[in-house]
């Protein structure tokens, strides 16, 4: 009994070195964060708001991309299915009302306060939230919406269109710059 009991003992000891061995071994690095480059000297999160990377594989850090966008509306990534598009909307400023029919929109804010005003049609936007910093709003398609930054600050935020909405590139620097271009089409 007690060859059985030191040979269980001495099996579990060697099978916990053994785990302990594996799971030692699958870590890699010091532990310390780096930053991904590409392109040489490029970290991955750097955005040039005027350029749009559809079609490109591409990872980035979203809260610092929204946060660092001042454009009132950027398309920085326009896909066949999905667009990606930074906005900053001074205090005051608004998504104006607006409806798509053929497809479903999600908003991020990452920085700011607005109000979201949704509903079925025009004249009944009876979906009405105040909304800030980490909140997001899921946009069905075929509603009515509005948002406006009601807030101090400028409202940051990233949209997702599935399909895209605005042309490959979009880009308008001010609200008054997207309305002019929005009368024009």
């Amino acid at each position: 009994m007690k060859i059985i009991m030191k040979n269980r003992i001495l099996f579990l000891a060697i099978m916990m070195t053994g785990i302990m061995f594996i799971i030692s071994s699958c870590r890699s690095g010091t532990g310390e964060s780096t930053e991904v480059k590409i392109s040489g000297e490029m970290p991955v999160s750097s955005i040039n708001y005027n350029e749009d990377l559809g079609g490109e594989p591409w990872v980035l850090d979203i809260e610092e991309a929204t946060l660092g966008n001042d454009n009132y509306r950027s398309a920085t990534w326009t896909g066949k299915y999905l667009q990606l598009v930074f906005m900053t909307l001074k205090p005051g400023e608004v998504i104006d009302l607006e409806m798509h029919d053929g497809h479903d929109q999600f908003i991020r804010i990452e920085e700011g306060e607005a109000r979201v005003l949704m509903g079925k049609t025009e004249d009944d936007l009876s979906f009405d939230k105040k909304v800030s910093d980490d909140w997001s709003i899921l946009i069905p398609a075929g509603y009515w919406h509005k948002v406006e930054n009601i807030g101090s600050t400028s409202l940051k935020l990233y949209t997702l269109y599935g399909p895209p909405e605005h042309q490959k590139g979009t880009m308008h620097k001010t609200y008054k710059e997207a309305v002019e271009a929005h009368h024009d089409h």
